[in-house]
Formats: structure tokens, sequence, C-alpha cells
């Protein structure tokens, strides 16, 4: 989210986004090609099981080019399959935690169990020693044996997609329902999944109170709305569920402005209605990609 101390420096303009199937539409091909190969591997898992797995494990196939590869593990956190780190085979990893504690496989499998999508975690690539984002993609599958498992991909670097802000968001939201107002703690924390690069989950009232912000916390608390961005969320998101909002900013290193753009929606816990928030810059022109 944009810094709010710097929100004054930023001319901000309302985008006239249409809320429909568009707006989860994957933009970058090496996050399509993840997609397709995970999906395509749950099928091909819950019809040979087992059996597939010689196939997966073939270098320069289409379940394997370079670092982008599958790994199948039980909905409790066993890996049954993994093929560049073969002493994982067997082990309970479900509370395998990165970094920052944030508990990876245990987010896959919730995401996998709830019809797939991402997680995104600190990890160490090979022959480097600091760690850098991962982004892993889930599908569950049920094999011929009855078994339930999950199949995924991780990809390093991957670069920001709307869908990642909207599932971030979206989760934050459900997370409220289910938890109120103890849930926001949770967003504050680089242990929970609420958090990828400079993107986190901010949280306010329609009377621009803030109530979460991770990166300047002394701020809530505080009333925001002579930050004339805060006020134009409020206005974009009136009388809705969602709202896409966008407006200028420099990206990290640049010194000229860019498109970003904030994914909002809204949520009501006892009486108090809430606007729960998460930004990054758009994909670049197709040619760019």
């Amino acid at each position: 989210m944009l810094p709010l101390l710097a929100l004054l420096l930023v001319l901000p303009e309302i985008s006239a986004a249409a809320e429909d199937t568009d707006e989860t539409t994957y933009y970058y091909k090496r996050t399509k090609r993840v997609v397709s190969m995970v999906n395509n591997a749950a099928g091909v898992l819950e019809e040979k099981g087992d059996k597939a797995f010689d196939a997966f494990a073939q270098k320069d196939s289409r379940w394997f080019q370079g670092e982008i590869y599958l790994f199948i593990y039980t909905m409790k956190g066993v890996n049954i399959f993994h093929p560049v780190q073969e002493q994982l085979v067997g082990q309970d990893l479900y509370d395998m935690k990165d970094v920052n504690g944030r508990p990876l496989i245990r987010l896959l499998s919730e995401k996998a169990e709830n019809g797939g999508g991402w997680v995104h975690y600190m990890w160490t690539r090979p022959g480097e020693f600091i760690p850098t984002w991962k982004s892993g993609y889930a599908r569950k599958a049920v094999m011929p044996d009855g078994r339930e498992v999950f199949v995924g991909s991780g990809v390093y670097n991957i670069r920001t997609e709307k869908e990642f802000i909207i599932e971030m968001v979206d989760d934050a939201v459900e997370l409220i329902r289910e938890k109120k107002q103890a849930a926001f703690d949770a967003f504050r924390s680089d242990a929970g999944p609420f958090s990828f690069r400079d993107s986190y989950i901010l949280v306010f009232k329609d009377d621009g109170t803030a109530v979460v912000d991770p990166a300047f916390p002394y701020l809530e608390g505080r009333n925001l709305l002579k930050y004339d961005i805060i006020r134009k969320m409020i206005s974009r998101i009136k009388g809705k569920k969602s709202a896409w909002v966008s407006y200028r900013r420099p990206r990290p290193g640049d010194v000229n402005p860019s498109k970003k753009l904030a994914y909002l929606r809204t949520v009501t816990v006892n009486g108090e209605r809430y606007i729960v928030a998460a930004d990054f810059f758009p994909p670049k022109p197709i040619w760019m990609r």
C-alpha cells in the first residue's frame, strides 16, 4: 500500500475498472504456464495416481523445466513427490515455515482445499544465501485410490498479478468475518499470508479512521480524511462491495510516476463497516511481458 505520509504527493485518479471476470485474468506468461501445468497435473493425478510420478520427474518435459517443477503433498502436509529434493518424500512438513514464520505448506493445503490459489513466501534459491520471494500455486486432486492430495509448483520472483491482490484482500475479508476485530493482528504480522513485496493489507473505516497500517502503525486510530486518496477511496467504494482505484506514484528506484492500482472491499462487523485494501503496480504493456 502507498505509504500514507506520501499520499499528499500523489495525484490520484479514480479508475472505472469493471468488476467482472477480467479482473482476475493472469497477465504474464509464466503465471499462466504454472497454473496450466498444475491444473493439468491434477487431472492426470485423478486419472493415473502415483503412476504419473515418473512422467512428472522427467527433466525438460512439460512437467519439469528448469526451476519450474511439480510437488505433491497429502492434505495433511506429508510430501509424497518431489523431483528435486527426494529426501523430503515421506516427511510431514505441514508446519514447515519460511524465514518470517509463514507456514507455507499449511497455507498451500488450505488454498488447495478451497479450490486452488497462491501462497507467497520467502525461500532461498539453490546456490544462494539470501531468501527471496517465491510464489506457489496449489490445486487439490483425489487419486484413484481415494487419497486426497494437493499438487503445486513454485516460481521465484514472479511478477505481481491482479489475482494475487484480489486473493489477499478476499482472504482478509473472510478472516474478518470469521474472527471479527481479532483478525486485525494477522494483517500486521509477516508470518501471515497478508503481505507480498510492497503489498499489504490496509484497513480503515468509512469515516477515514485508520485501523490497520503495517507500514505506519502509529497512524492507526488517526483520521486520514486530510489525505485526498483516502477520501476518494471512500467515495469510490460507497454503495459497493468492491472497487478499484488507480493513482500515480514512482516505482521503487524510479523518478517518474507510474500507475498503481488499489483493490478495495468492504466488510461489516458488529455494525461497523470497514474498508479493506491492498495495492500494486499493474503489468507492463503486453510487448514488455
